[in-house]
């Protein structure tokens, strides 16, 4: 039974107050902060996997590869890198989708991406200046021609993990951007035969307005310059392409502006050999 002073209004409200913590100092500044602790988990350096993960890769998300990353950097530089979820799970997430857009495990690539990045720290630390997610995702390309390509031409990878239609984001892209721009996104006999097979559009036409977009960037500024480059990357890296798709011979239609990339680490005078990833004969047109 309560007494008296139990009862008492007063007496509950300080009851109440007393009750609860100490607020923590960011929680002085932003009240609204107050009774949200969590328990933070913190990576242990001394164990080669935090108990927090999953022990299949399959299921990792962003987030545990931006811990996975983390933990490989203490393990291999010594050194602690402080992670920023907002921003480091976005970066991961992109590199996931890279390799799901080329019919790749996207967990399973992400992580051998991160082990090849580390063991390559030297390079790319050479070439950037620090070895971070928002550099290593500037070694893609470089780490797709080195790990994938070769498998690709001797037939032992399997290309058909895709999350999405090809066709679709093409599409999709072609109904937010400029026509130049899927040239940019996809390279030159992608957007070439989407434009000729899917939406019907003139050879004639296509020829015209993909030398003055090629010209334009060739005479323009250093950024300008640098999508050239991309476009030219994008035609060689997405090879080998079926045989019914379009303007395969763009180096040689273009030779004037893409000779000037023959020197590049990613430039082939002819395709990859091999076979070519599945969604490419929704761009065909008896194939669809």
């Amino acid at each position: 039974m309560r007494s008296k002073v139990e009862n008492d209004p007063t007496y509950q409200i300080v009851a109440r107050i007393m009750s609860k913590p100490v607020p923590l100092q960011s929680e002085l500044t932003n009240p609204f902060a107050a009774n949200k602790r969590k328990k933070k988990i913190m990576l242990n350096p001394d164990e080669k996997k935090d108990i927090t993960m999953p022990d299949d890769v399959l299921l990792w998300s962003s987030k545990n590869f931006v811990d996975f990353f983390a933990e490989t950097y203490k393990e291999k530089t010594g050194g602690y890198y402080k992670k920023t979820y907002a921003s480091d799970n976005a970066i991961f997430a992109e590199i996931g989708k890279f390799f799901s857009s080329n019919g790749l495990q996207k967990q399973e690539w992400t992580k051998k991406f991160i082990d090849w990045c580390f063991n390559n720290q030297a390079f790319i630390i050479e070439k950037s200046g620090y070895l971070l997610p928002t550099s290593i995702i500037n070694y893609l390309n470089h780490f797709y021609q080195e790990e994938v390509m070769p498998k690709v031409e001797e037939d032992t990878i399997d290309r058909s993990y895709f999350e999405s239609s090809l066709l679709d984001e093409i599409m999709q892209v072609d109904k937010e951007s400029k026509a130049s721009h899927l040239f940019y996104r996809f390279g030159i006999p992608i957007a070439a035969t989407y434009f000729l097979q899917i939406k019907g559009l003139k050879e004639e036409t296509v020829v015209k307005g993909l030398e003055f977009f090629l010209n334009t960037l060739a005479k323009g500024d250093a950024e300008q310059r640098n999508t050239l480059s991309v476009v030219c990357e994008r035609s060689v890296m997405k090879s080998p392409y079926p045989e019914e798709f379009n303007f395969l011979d763009w180096r040689e239609k273009y030779k004037t502006i893409t000779s000037q990339f023959a020197k590049e680490n990613w430039w082939r005078d002819s395709d990859y050999k091999g076979k070519p990833l599945s969604e490419y004969n929704k761009l065909i047109k008896n194939n669809k």
